[in-house]
């Protein structure tokens, strides 16, 4: 199981989360996705998403890759970390 957010260069609340992450030394624990990529345009569309930055949860099964929306619990838990409590 491996946490991605799917982020876009053109938004401040995505460099602000991508910044806070790298200043903690965490960034490596996350895919960093880009909206305006192939594959974070695809994972957006498939899981319907409207705005950046998300999270999601991203399984790796026979069958190829499933992803979901992290849980509200999860981005919590990202942003905790990424404030440092």
């Amino acid at each position: 199981m491996e946490k991605a957010i799917i982020v876009s260069d053109q938004c401040p609340s995505c460099k602000v989360l991508l910044d806070s992450l790298r200043q903690k030394g965490l960034l490596q624990k996350y895919r960093v996705l880009d909206v305006n990529t192939p594959e974070g345009t695809d994972a957006a569309r498939k899981l319907g998403l409207n705005a950046v930055p998300e999270c999601i949860v991203i399984v790796k099964t026979q069958e190829g890759e499933m992803a979901r929306r992290c849980s509200e619990e999860e981005i919590k838990s990202i942003l905790k970390e990424a404030r440092g409590e």
